[in-house]
């Protein structure tokens, strides 16, 4: 792992996310790139420079978001890393997906809020956006990690052939953090499968991972995502990875296990597409 995009909107939730990327960074030589983007719904990057004359009020706002986002960067910069502070103008998921997949960002860490976060809402949409349009690992974060929280993470996947590509990029994070993995089966009554499969499942992923700490469960809960949040807080995971599928074309957004997990635990969320 290179290169890490957090996303700032300069709320607490943007600033938990970059606290949360500064500890993953520390354990490798890896850089963060911070993206603030001024919003608007014009194809700012096409137009003309005389075109963009006509709208000195955005120009106002790209300049104060320069200022205050190297101001901001500048507060938090920590040593043995470059922190790379970068400002776009568009629609704010879009830009913020663009220049992950422009710089190639080996992850995308991002609040699981923004500004104007009321207690009980749920997810912001611009995360939801993100998570949707993103082609790399996004983690969502609500609060910032505490030292070596992140030691210990969740797979949680029915482990099939469809997951193992999930596994194989959420495996590069694993061996950042020297994390040990658990690999979560979660039977529910409605999707049963029994055990000796679900550990033939889980034994296929496994194997040739010997440079990895895995430890493999099967959790029976009523629902997946609860069943999810259960073992996880009792086993005091730092990061739960989940597989998410692909909905960009949707015509509506589609509450998945990812966002439904996010909103009813603290603990971060690591997202990567079927």
């Amino acid at each position: 792992m290179k290169k890490i995009v957090v996303p700032i909107d300069f709320s607490q939730f943007s600033e938990n996310a970059l606290l949360s990327a500064i500890k993953i960074a520390e354990t490798g030589n890896m850089d963060i790139h911070c993206i603030n983007v001024v919003e608007t719904d014009l194809d700012w990057k096409h137009l003309t420079e005389k075109e963009k004359a006509n709208h000195p009020d955005i120009q106002d706002l790209e300049d104060e978001a320069n200022r205050k986002l190297n101001e901001f960067v500048d507060s938090h910069k920590a040593k043995y890393m470059d922190m790379i502070a970068v400002v776009r103008t568009g629609v704010v998921a879009e830009e913020i997906v663009h220049y992950s997949d422009e710089i190639a960002a080996d992850l995308v860490v991002v609040g699981a809020y923004g500004k104007g976060y009321e207690e009980g809402k749920f997810i912001g949409s611009d995360f939801q956006k993100v998570l949707r349009k993103a082609s790399g690992p996004v983690l969502a974060i609500k609060k910032a990690f505490e030292d070596s929280e992140f030691m210990e993470m969740v797979f949680a996947s029915r482990f099939d052939d469809d997951s193992w590509p999930v596994f194989l990029k959420m495996r590069p994070l694993i061996k950042a953090l020297d994390a040990k993995v658990h690999f979560l089966y979660v039977n529910t009554p409605d999707h049963f499968t029994p055990e000796d499969e679900a550990e033939k499942q889980m034994g296929k992923f496994a194997e040739g991972q010997d440079d990895i700490k895995i430890e493999k469960h099967i959790h029976d809960f009523a629902e997946v995502e609860k069943g999810i949040i259960d073992f996880s807080e009792n086993k005091n995971i730092g990061i739960i990875g989940i597989a998410s599928h692909h909905r960009e074309k949707a015509r509506s957004y589609q509450i998945g296990v990812t966002e439904t997990v996010l909103f009813k635990t603290s603990i971060p969320v690591l997202s990567i597409k079927l």
